[in-house]
């Protein structure tokens, strides 16, 4: 199997590296009241900001009830905002680029912003900017806020560009007072008897102080007391400029209208008329943004702009038919877009001679993009373009036959099978007929969801079955895919196709170290959303798979952790996706250390695998989520005392001994479950817990087994070589005899071949060596003397250090001179011994052969 190789890592910049240094918090100390940030350090940290709230609004997103009914929300919006108000200072902290996407703002903090930045900014952003109002206009009125530099702007809702709703006079309700049951000052008295009415006197109002002079002077302006009053009242009905004439220069402007609340200038005048005053101080305007606009009418204010527009983009705008006549008057346009997230509304009555007409029109069209809709049909016999005279270029799709050369780029995605023909004459097409067309679709609509949904899906068949050619961009579709994930993570349908779809990709890609963790933390976070939708879980675990667990995902151990449980009490009727959740749990708890190991028990990992291995049980069913189930108890207990308590508290063993009575038959289960018991047995405050006659008899049983290997004979040999290690007291309340368990013991210690090859991982002995020094239990000093022996034997290169190192050598050295040691016992011992002294020796003689190598090649300096 071929794999494409990843982009190349690059270091991050030394900006970035020093502006995820600092503490946001800070820019509002004492401290920083004087210091003076340059441009690219503001607008470093300013970017950080954004990724900050954008990170906490998303994360949050799926949590239940509104954010400000959260207090803890309430304190993180609130710091956010102070930081965000530290840029009101224009002086400290420069910006020529505004992007306040997502940002949550109230009007006087939007003003104040804009105000503070209004000579230097030349690119700003508000989109999905939640708080504003039309009240915001008034503030930038009363400030008198213009952008003499200002080039682009996108608003993704009007408030900005209408006047304020008529305001009603302070103290004066907008019902009939006279149906209103209002209590009184009497109702007070009777309900409070000490309070203390206060009339007449002067009267302050706190909140007034601490308004910044630009709202007070608003506040003011808008009193109904005073001799004022009828000049303040021609001062609301005046019209305030539109938010475009403070802004004259700009040459881009972005409105796609994804806020779909209507505001009174829909209601109360046409659309033409309302875009007619946003685009009338736009002598300079380049590109204009209308996507997801629900009426347009024939779109005629646009006209004005004919001779400066180029790029005109009319995404997922229903009857676009209507406008036809006004476009192709835009002579000047290059980038022309009309293209639909449904065919639903991208129906035109003569497709063919529309399309026709729009390409004769704009002879400066260099992109077009008529995706999802019907322009490329074939004619009817009600729809033949005017013959063109020269047939300029070749073209199998008759609309664009009069073009006079091809386009740098055309949208044919989703035109039924357009974007098959032969002869198409574009340089670069979005479509679905080869893998360069929907690589070409993934970066073209990547902010697009309603077309990014099904560009993914034809991703994913194209990566799943293949194509005519061969596929090699497997690279860039993998970004990509990350990427539309990553944008639209709050889309399920999406986040379906695209975790599909990575599956087949990531396979075909050697991912270097960033894009793995991009990938896993993608899944993760389409996981932690979608947690509801099964096939998002599934498709996110079975691509979770393919990684090296739990070295890829070290990063995001307890984050992954915690989704995974989490994925078996929500879908614990799947049994494929719980079978790929116990993997992947018993992959994480197979080479990790304690603390990560603690951790996952701390998420209920323990108690959430029991429970799915009592429910197999209930249905009489041995499994691979059983078995893998068993595997992952025995190592999450590893060496991990609080685990194993767990799940002794969780009553793991009434579950051991049910699995055994039901399922004694199955070998590998059996094994699993012993090497758990026998991590309980290692804690010698959880032996205890072991002393019961039932146990102890099913592990004397068990020290007979001896099928295909000795893993379950040994299991239950260490189990119980722990448990008469604590001496004869602990075994008075039980009918079963210590020395008979002990004789047991040794002679089934004896049966096994010292040479046989282990199924097991120790990562230390310290367990087996505590037993070689109990002299009165002899049958635990033999079976951890073999073990040692075992070891050492079939794998001495690994296993002789580990005695050494942990101060075995000593403790077997007494058993070869103690005189009451058996003689099985000191043959054993010796044999160990012997193993670390032949792998000491060999490590000298290879360490001298090395020597002698190295003075045969080089002369040697002679010193003296």
């Amino acid at each position: 199997m071929t794999h494409s190789p990843d982009i190349p890592l690059e270091a991050p910049s030394l900006m970035n590296v020093a502006s995820q240094s600092i503490d946001l918090n800070i820019l509002d100390h004492e401290i920083m009241k004087d210091v003076h940030l340059p441009l690219p350090v503001s607008h470093a940290l300013f970017r950080r900001l954004r990724q900050k709230w954008n990170a906490y609004y998303q994360a949050n997103q799926n949590q239940d009830g509104p954010q400000d009914d959260r207090t803890e929300d309430i304190d993180h919006i609130r710091q956010i905002r102070q930081v965000l108000k530290t840029w009101c200072d224009s002086k400290r902290l420069p910006l020529t680029k505004m992007d306040l996407t997502g940002a949550v703002v109230s009007d006087k903090l939007l003003v104040e912003l804009l105000a503070a930045h209004q000579n230097s900014i030349t690119e700003l952003d508000l989109t999905n900017v939640q708080g504003p109002t039309d009240e915001a206009n008034t503030f930038l009125d009363s400030a008198n806020v213009h952008f003499p530099n200002l080039t682009s702007v996108k608003l993704t809702s009007m408030e900005l560009l209408t006047k304020p709703h008529p305001r009603r006079k302070n103290g004066i309700a907008a019902l009939d007072v006279r149906s209103i049951l209002m209590l009184g000052e009497d109702a007070l008295e009777e309900a409070s008897p000490g309070i203390e009415l206060v009339r007449g006197g002067d009267h302050h109002n706190s909140a007034d102080a601490h308004r910044s002079p630009l709202i007070q002077q608003s506040s003011q302006s808008s009193s109904s007391d005073g001799p004022r009053n009828l000049e303040n009242k021609e001062e609301l009905d005046r019209d305030l400029p539109v938010f475009t004439s403070r802004c004259p220069n700009v040459k881009r402007l972005l409105l796609p209208k994804i806020t779909k609340k209507s505001t009174n200038d829909d209601d109360d005048m046409s659309v033409n008329a309302v875009l007619s005053k946003v685009f009338d101080p736009l002598y300079q305007l380049e590109t204009l943004d209308l996507s997801y606009w629900t009426k347009i009418d024939d779109l005629r204010c646009i006209h004005p702009l004919h001779q400066t527009l180029t790029t005109l983009i009319l995404y997922d705008i229903p009857d676009l038919y209507h406008t036809v006549s006004t476009i192709t008057q835009m002579t000047e346009l290059r980038y022309l877009d009309i293209s639909q997230s449904q065919r639903d509304t991208a129906i035109y009555p003569r497709p063919v001679s529309t399309l026709h007409q729009i390409v004769s029109c704009l002879p400066k069209l260099t992109h077009l993009d008529i995706s999802s809709t019907n322009l490329a049909a074939q004619p009817s016999a009600n729809d033949w373009p005017t013959k063109t005279k020269d047939r300029s270029v070749r073209s199998d799709i008759v609309g664009l036959q009069s073009l006079e050369k091809p386009l740098v780029f055309l949208g044919l995605f989703n035109c039924d099978n357009a974007s098959h023909f032969l002869e198409i004459p574009a340089e670069n097409i979005s479509g679905d007929a080869n893998e360069d067309q929907v690589i070409t679709s993934l970066q073209m609509y990547k902010e697009r969801s309603g077309l990014l949904q099904s560009v993914l899906n034809e991703s994913y068949q194209l990566y799943r079955f293949g194509n005519s050619t061969p596929l090699v961009r497997h690279t860039e579709a993998l970004h990509l895919v990350l990427d539309a994930m990553q944008r639209h993570l709050s889309d399920s349908t999406l986040q379906i196709a695209g975790s599909a779809s990575l599956f087949y990709i990531i396979r075909k890609v050697e991912m270097n170290r960033d894009t793995k963790k991009r990938v896993v933390s993608a899944l993760l976070s389409g996981m932690e959303v979608h947690m509801e939708e099964q096939v998002m879980v599934r498709n996110c675990c079975l691509s979770l798979c393919q990684f090296e667990i739990p070295q890829d995902i070290l990063f995001d151990y307890s984050r992954l952790a915690v989704l995974l449980v989490t994925v078996l009490q929500h879908h614990n009727a799947d049994n494929l996706t719980q079978r790929i959740v116990v993997f992947l749990l018993n992959s994480m708890a197979c080479h990790v250390e304690g603390d990560q190991k603690v951790q996952v028990g701390t998420f209920g990992a323990i108690e959430m695998i029991l429970e799915q291995i009592s429910r197999k049980h209930s249905g009489n069913t041995c499994d691979d989520v059983m078995e893998v189930g068993w595997s992952f108890l025995w190592n999450i207990t590893d060496e991990t005392p609080i685990n194993c308590a767990r799940f002794l508290n969780a009553r793991g063993l009434d579950l051991f001994q049910k699995c055994y009575e039901a399922f004694k038959t199955e070998r590998e289960l059996v094994r699993n479950m012993m090497g758990l018991i026998g991590n309980i047995a290692e804690v010698d405050d959880l032996r205890s817990e072991l002393m019961n006659d039932d146990y102890i008899k099913i592990f004397c049983a068990l020290l007979e087994t001896q099928d295909d290997s000795i893993e379950i004979s040994y299991n239950s040999a260490g189990v119980l070589a722990h448990m008469v290690s604590d001496g004869e007291e602990v075994w008075n309340k039980l009918t079963i005899s210590r020395d008979d368990v002990m004789k047991s013991i040794v002679k089934a210690t004896t049966g096994w071949k010292l040479t046989t090859r282990r199924f097991i991982n120790y990562r230390s002995f310290r367990p087996i060596l505590r037993l070689l020094p109990i002299y009165h239990a002899y049958a635990s000093q033999h079976w951890a003397v073999w073990a040692l022996a075992n070891l050492t034997t079939t794998d001495g290169e690994k296993y002789c250090a580990y005695v050494r190192d942990e101060g075995g050598v000593p403790l077997l050295e007494e058993l070869v001179r103690n005189e009451i040691t058996t003689d099985e016992i000191r043959a054993l011992a010796q044999r160990v011994l012997d193993n670390i002294r032949e792998i000491e020796n060999k490590r000298i003689r290879e360490r001298l052969d090395t020597i002698i190598e190295r003075s045969d090649e080089e002369p040697m300096e002679i010193e003296g």
